[in-house]
């Protein structure tokens, strides 16, 4: 605890940059420190609905594993 006291600051980036810290007393876990924004991958759904298939791309080749 002593040490999540001197070295607040840094314990405070680590959780802003997405970190957990576990703060220890005695040698035991008594606090976690997290950022209260969690980053997470902006996802927009629908993205693939005016995709279309093209002419001559309707069939997968035989020899597509080959590829893959």
């Amino acid at each position: 605890m002593y040490e999540a006291k001197t070295r607040f600051a840094e314990v405070v980036q680590k959780a802003r940059e997405g970190r957990e810290v576990i703060l220890m007393n005695r040698g035991k876990p008594v606090a976690k420190v997290v950022s209260v924004e969690t980053k997470q991958p902006s996802r927009r759904l629908g993205l693939a609905k005016d995709i279309r298939i093209l002419r001559g791309f309707e069939q997968i080749p035989d020899d597509f594993s080959d590829y893959v």
